[in-house]
This record gives C-alpha cells, structure tokens and sequence, in this order.
C-alpha cells in the first residue's frame, strides 16, 4: 500500500525502521523494552513532577496577583491561558522536532527555558509582563512535556504501557495540589513573585538527573523537518486558543471569536492538506482518524476540562467565599492528589480486566458523579461531601486518562512518539484550556448579572472592576463599608456559589455524554491492530 506521492505505508502501529526502536546505545525492541526503564521514568517523573508543579502553583497566587496588578478576571484567565495558549500552539511541533533531533535534547533546552521564563515572571510589574512571562513558560513547557511521553513509548514496551502511563497519570495529579501547596505556603510567607523564584534552582537538577538517567534517543534523520507544516498547526491552535479565551468575554459570536475560528478552520485544514501531501507528514492521519485514537483523544480532553475548570473555580472559592489562606485552600485540594495517586495502580489492573473501552468511560462516569457532589457539598456546608466529591473527580479522571493515554500512544509506532505525544498533550492542554474559559465564563457571567444591581453605589471607576472578578467585588465592597458593604460581600460570595453550581452541572453533563459516546465509539487496539495486520 502506497501514499498518493509513491511513498510506501507501513502498517499502523508497526516500527518504522531500526532506529525507531533504538535509545541511546541499547536496542528498545518492542516486546521487551529498555533495560532500564523503570529508572528512565521515574527521572522523567520527577521532570514531569515540577511541571505540573509550577503550572499549577500560579493558581493559588491568582487572587493575591489580582490584588497586587489590580488583574481582572480576564487578565487572570490570560495568565492562566498564556501557558495554555503556548503550550498548545507549540506541542505538536516540539514533538516533532523531538523526533527529529532528539527527545532529550528538546527536553534540556526546554528547562533551561523554563528557568528563564521563571525569572522573567518574579520581576513583572503588571499583568501584561507576567502574561508574557507566563506565555515563555508555555514554550518551555511545550518542549519538555511530548519529550518526557515520546521518551517512554520509546523505552517501553506495549504491555507496559498502562502502568507507566498510571504512574505518569499519578505523578501528574500529585503535582496540580503540590503546586498550589507550595504555592500557598510560599505566597503567605514570601509573597507570589517567590512561586516563580522557587522554580530557578530545582529545574537546573532536574536538568542534571536528566543526564545522569535518561539516555539520548536517536533522532529520525530520515525526514526532512516541515517547516510549512510547523507554522500551519502552531498558527492554527494559537487561533483555536485564542478563541476559547475570548468567547466568555466577548461572546460566542462576537467578532474576535468568529475571527479567531476562522482563521483556526484555515489554518488546520490547511496543515490537514499538507499532511497528506508530503513526503514526510509530521503526523500520520491514518492514525489520528482510527476509532482507537481520536475517541480516546476526545474522553482525554474532557476529562481535563472538568478537573482544570474546576480547580480554578475551587481555588478562588476556597479563599474569597471560605476565606482559607492560600496554603489552607491547596490543602483542601489533597483530594485531588489521593484520587490521582489512588488509580495509579488500579487502573491498569482495569485495563487487563474490563478493558480500555469501559476503563475509560467508567472513568468519566465516576467523574461526573464526583462533579455533581461538589455543588451539593457547597450548598449544604458539608465539606465532607465537597471533599469526596474531588476525590472522584480526580480518581475517574485518572483512570479514564491513563486507560486513553494507553489507546492513544499504543496505537503509534516509536518513530512518531513525540509527535503522538503531543498530540496527548494537546487533547490536555485544549481540554484544560476549554474547561477554564468555558465554566470561568459560566461563573464570570453569573456574578455580573447578579452584582449589577448592587453596583450602583460604587464610584463609577470602581464599577467595571467590581463585577469582573470575585476578588474585584470584594475589594469594592471593602470601599463601600458599613452594612452596604456588608450586604455587597453577601451578595458577591452567593453569586459566586451560584456560578460555581452552574459549572459543575455542565461539566458533569459533558463528562456523562464523552462517557457514553467511548463506550460506543471506542475501539480496542489490540483488535485494531490485529484487523490490520
């Protein structure tokens, strides 16, 4: 079987040449896997540890930022997004260049630009620097995260898959809760520029473990790099990013948003056409369009559009509407963490068992019930309820991501790993990106409405501000004082509550129609690959 331009296909799934299952100066074979690998990962563990780690310690800083810059809502979401925005515009074609030149390598220079983004960040002076700085570490990000997933489908075997992926899934969770814990702790006793000043001496030793533990990965010298292909699908998830941030605040059909989708259409159909095209696709579609892959991508996505939305939400929840400290609110957000941690070594024993299919559609069931506990427990000051409700949002999106991480990166051979890797990475970060613009949207939505009405004492200069953020409204209501201001705090944290009530219902509803669109769309790969072979 042949490619329009002559080039003959391989089967999919199959290695694409001795290199393709090569690390370093050991053969990787794929029934057996690099002899080292379990020490390989848990190096890449640790790397993935402080990535997720630093992304998610911004979060609890967010409402002392806004304090500091006098950051709206939107300004907050930007830098939570400006990560997202490059991460997302940069994955698929760090993954290749991973690929092509070599994983760690890649893996390496996106630390030490981490490092810099990470200083840049500490001595901002308003929320346009800090986007900037937040962007940096988004390319950072983008080169470390597809070299850490491509790395171990390079060194470990299909069978072995799940549980290094469980492990990888695990360490992920620890690190959205260890971030905002040490986030906390350092914006309580330091002040939120040290969460990024924290960052500058441990990436260096990450760096050196690296070194020490993960081999080089021979590069794909036979492809040429796509350099069209490259600046079709970065320009083409800028705008599809661009678009989900925008859309909440400047409507769904407002004029940035319909420019942002269409500019996206263009340019991914575009990078679409070249794909098929040329010699040498950064991507093979075949893949991508296989009932194992994209079904997986979609459950992945949603799974990380109901855990980062609600994070978000609960993070701001916990400290303006409780009134925790930063360190008291990351603590309320152990659940996460146990439920992650919890599935590590359960979810591939499912996997054996029921398979991937239902692993991962159960997965997002358990998910929605955990969302649906979470306006419950809040509504009734129950925060047992609240707690258990994290608990499962965070165990069901462990075992569905790791069941859909398997689906997807079995499906692909060890030549293109960094490039399916990053096309996981992407289903994340996208997810992620969709789940905070959409249920913030939901909530910002709901507090302007409700506040509106309250606003009118306000200096005029105070009112725009008032009703763009919870912490906006709380500052305005500290200007008021008295029982005005007194009843504008009421009024603020309820409307808040009711927002955040609103989120949950939709993500839990998103989360129960993935679940039953896998359950009916997903194939197994083992039976795919056997169908092709």
């Amino acid at each position: 079987m042949t490619r329009r331009d002559g080039v003959p296909r391989t089967p999919l799934g199959d290695e694409d040449g001795p290199a393709a299952a090569t690390v370093g100066s050991h053969p990787a074979p794929e029934g057996t896997g690099h002899p080292r690998r379990r020490t390989i990962l848990w190096a890449l563990a640790a790397a993935l540890l402080m990535m997720s780690t630093t992304v998610m310690a911004v979060t609890v800083a967010l409402p002392t930022i806004a304090r500091d810059l006098r950051a709206t809502t939107g300004q907050l979401q930007w830098i939570t997004e400006a990560t997202v925005l490059a991460l997302a515009a940069l994955l698929i074609t760090m993954g290749a260049i991973g690929d092509r030149y070599g994983r760690r390598r890649v893996l390496l220079a996106g630390l030490a630009v981490l490092v810099l983004a990470a200083l840049l960040a500490a001595v901002a002076t308003g929320p346009g620097e800090l986007i900037a700085a937040r962007a940096l570490l988004g390319v950072g990000n983008a080169m470390v995260m597809p070299a850490t997933l491509g790395i171990i489908r390079s060194v470990f075997p299909r069978d072995e898959l799940a549980y290094a992926l469980a492990v990888w899934a695990g360490v992920a969770g620890l690190g959205v809760v260890l971030g905002p814990m040490t986030g906390g702790l350092l914006v309580e006793h330091l002040g939120w520029r040290a969460v990024f000043l924290a960052m500058v001496p441990v990436l260096p030793a990450v760096g050196v473990a690296v070194v020490l533990v993960v081999p080089p990965t021979a590069p794909d010298r036979t492809a040429r790099p796509d350099l069209l292909g490259m600046a079709l699908v970065s320009g083409g998830l800028v705008a599809v990013v661009h678009a989900i941030i925008e859309a909440p605040r400047r409507g769904v059909l407002g004029e940035a948003t319909l420019l942002g989708a269409g500019a996206a259409v263009i340019l991914l159909g575009g990078f679409l056409a070249r794909q098929r095209r040329t010699r040498h696709p950064m991507l093979d579609l075949r893949m991508v369009a296989d009932h194992t892959f994209w079904p997986a991508a979609m459950a992945a996505a949603t799974g990380f559009f109901a855990l980062m939305g609600m994070v978000f939400l609960l993070t701001q929840y916990f400290q303006e509407v409780l009134g925790h400290s930063p360190s008291g609110a990351a603590l309320l957000l152990l659940p996460i963490a146990a439920g992650q941690l919890a599935m590590a070594p359960i979810t591939p024993r499912l996997i054996d068992r029921i398979g991937l299919r239902w692993t991962v559609s159960g997965g997002l069931g358990v998910l929605a019930v955990g969302l649906t506990l979470i306006p419950t427990g809040v509504h009734t000051d129950r925060h047992g309820v609240l707690l258990i409700g994290l608990f499962l949002l965070a165990a069901g999106n462990g075992a569905a991501v790791t069941a859909a991480s398997t689906a997807m990166l079995g499906a692909a051979g060890t030549r293109q790993a960094g490039s399916v890797a990053a096309v996981i990475e992407t289903a994340f970060k996208l997810g992620g990106s969709l789940g905070v613009a959409v249920l913030g949207g939901v909530l910002a939505g709901r507090l302007a409405d409700h506040l509106a009405s309250h606003t009118a004492a306000l200096p005029a200069a105070e009112r725009a501000f008032a009703g763009e953020s919870i912490s906006g409204a709380l500052q305005s209501a500290a200007l008021l004082g008295g029982p005005a201001g007194d009843r504008f705090t009421d009024a603020a944290r309820q409307a808040f509550t009711a927002g955040l009530t609103h989120a949950a219902v939709l993500a839990a509803c998103l989360a129960l129609g993935a679940a039953v669109l896998t359950a009916s769309t997903l194939h197994e790969p083992d039976r795919t690959h056997r169908g092709r072979r």
